[in-house]
């Protein structure tokens, strides 16, 4: 089987160049956001934290642009993640609330929100913690405890619920949350977890001079010391620190205020032990309460510096976004400039395209139409002078007397011919009724041995069809019923006729001997003939298998 299809190379020139100019803009380098988030996570200076702060920034807004207000999102919660390390709990707070309100306008099911509005609700309980804001920190504790049905997270949530109604002096409150953790706690076996909910339970219950608050802090302590964790141990020493001072056993406090002193010292850990030597300065006026002091004097120093660097840390971050917005806009123009250029090439290519196949189309409609003007040329030629010769000739001969009949049966033969001829390649009536004249031409072959069957004819609309296609299926039509005659041996010949979509489709079918498709002269002359009005034809036949023609014009 073959089919032709004049318009395929159009097709895939245009397909390609235009993939191949789509590639020069969808390229997108690779996804930096995970390393982009590594320098949130472990940054080595402040200077990662506002490269990272630049990257998330220019995606939210991208984000927000093109509607993907899950990404921005997401976005917006390492933004306030940047933001909180750097100082800025104000502006974290701000970017933790604006995530949560594009948050609740989004119209997704709660599962696709639930993980986002858990990490935003526990990011806020942090920076109001942070903020000594104790009240809005359990609010939003809370809110994430009430959907978060992880029970790991439950724990860690109730935990931090718990340190918060501690710092508000709320024992019976931090008691009762504390408790309930302390119990799931046991429950998945997490001995790091237990040592620290059970030490905060113990301060909690001390307060209230409950009795098991001691036993709860000495059995985290003794956890702790055997899991060798550090930094809970200078906690749980802490929290005896404070047990004993409470109950005014001042030796004993500076005891475990000096044992958690030399594990800080071994740590390097300096919040830890600016925290053992203040609780020192309420027990005595000794060389550390001197050195505590110089210590705090440094910090409260630090820590207001950094405050006042706040509004230049906001000044840095906005001159950097400056930047790396006129950087953006220089890429952006080079971009529109390139498209521009990419786009007059694409049209110009397109242009010379469409001309390059009108011109060929025109062409070829002028050669068609020049054949079947010399075709219909000889055809008058042979008719009025070759067999009219001939017909002359048997005129004399049939009054000549003694003339063998043989040479006037021959010569009748050749007349028939020539006549025959000339009637295959004569000028033909287009303008008229042509389905009467190609049902004469099909119908015609019709003879005992063979029955021609000629369907939906007159369902095509001829009148629109134009001259040099209603030739163009006369001769091919032709061409194949003069095979069928010649060479098939068929009895039964099928024509259908059909329309769709302004194409019309021609089935020919026989159940002759059939054939291998090696292409005579005649098969040839007709895919030529096809291919010149930019129509299709296939073959399809073996020996014994008939013969099976599709057209389409």
């Amino acid at each position: 089987m073959k089919t032709i299809k004049q318009s395929s190379l159009f097709f895939y020139v245009i397909v390609s160049f235009f993939f191949s100019i789509n590639d020069v803009y969808t390229q997108q380098p690779l996804d930096s956001s995970y390393y982009y988030y590594d320098l949130i996570s472990k940054p080595k200076n402040i200077d990662d934290l506002f490269s990272a702060y630049v990257f998330f920034d220019k995606y939210k807004k991208k984000d927000l642009k093109d509607g993907d207000t899950l990404s921005a999102i997401r976005n917006l919660r390492y933004i306030a993640a940047i933001q909180k390390k750097i100082g800025l709990l104000n502006d974290s707070e701000k970017s933790g609330v604006d995530a949560l309100s594009l948050l609740d306008k989004i119209n997704e099911n709660n599962e696709v929100k639930k993980e986002p509005k858990i990490g935003l609700y526990n990011h806020l309980g942090k920076v109001y913690r942070e903020l000594e804001n104790y009240d809005d920190a359990i609010k939003y504790y809370k809110k994430a405890e009430k959907i978060d049905d992880k029970l790991e997270n439950q724990i860690i949530i109730k935990n931090n619920i718990g340190i918060a109604y501690l710092k508000q002096k709320k024992y019976n409150q931090a008691i009762s949350y504390f408790s309930h953790a302390l119990k799931r706690s046991i429950e998945i076996n997490d001995r790091e977890e237990v040592a620290r909910i059970r030490s905060n339970l113990g301060l909690s219950q001390s307060k209230l001079n409950i009795k098991e608050g001691l036993m709860n802090l000495e059995l985290a302590l003794e956890f702790r010391e055997k899991m060798k964790l550090n930094d809970g141990i200078i906690t749980s020493y802490l929290h005896l620190v404070e047990y004993y001072m409470d109950r005014g056993k001042k030796d004993k406090a500076v005891m475990f205020a000096m044992k958690a002193y030399n594990v800080a010292k071994i740590t390097k850990n300096r919040t830890h032990e600016l925290a053992v030597l203040n609780m020192l300065t309420n027990l005595s006026e000794d060389e550390n309460v001197l050195k505590y002091k110089k210590i705090n004097d440094s910090i409260t120093y630090s820590r207001r510096q950094h405050e006042n660097k706040n509004s230049s840390i906001r000044y840095r971050l906005n001159e950097q976004i400056e930047t790396n917005n006129q950087i953006e806009l220089e890429k952006e123009k080079i971009k529109n400039e390139n498209q521009l250029s990419y786009f007059l090439l694409f049209l110009i290519i397109l242009i010379s395209i469409f001309s390059y196949f009108i011109i060929k189309s025109k062409h070829k409609k002028k050669t068609l139409q020049a054949v079947y003007k010399t075709e219909s040329h000889i055809s008058k030629k042979v008719h009025d002078e070759v067999a009219n010769d001939v017909f002359q000739v048997m005129n004399t001969l049939q009054n000549t007397v003694n003339v063998n009949e043989r040479i006037i049966d021959d010569l009748d033969a050749i007349y028939i011919k020539t006549r025959n001829i000339s009637k295959e390649h004569s000028v033909l009536d287009y303008e008229g009724n042509f389905k009467e004249t190609l049902n004469d031409l099909l119908l015609n072959y019709n003879t005992d041995a063979v029955r021609v069957i000629v369907k939906d004819i007159d369902k095509v609309n001829w009148e629109i069809v134009s001259k040099l296609k209603k030739e163009t299926i006369y001769k091919v039509l032709q061409e194949l019923m003069v095979n069928m005659k010649k060479h098939s041996q068929a009895e039964f010949v099928a024509l259908t006729f059909k329309t769709l979509r302004k194409k019309i489709t021609i089935s020919y079918s026989d159940d002759g001997i059939g054939t291998d498709i090696k292409k005579s002269t005649g098969l040839q002359n007709v895919e030529n003939r096809i291919r010149s009005i930019n129509g299709t034809i296939n073959f399809e036949s073996g020996i014994n298998k008939g013969f099976k023609s599709k057209i389409t014009v």
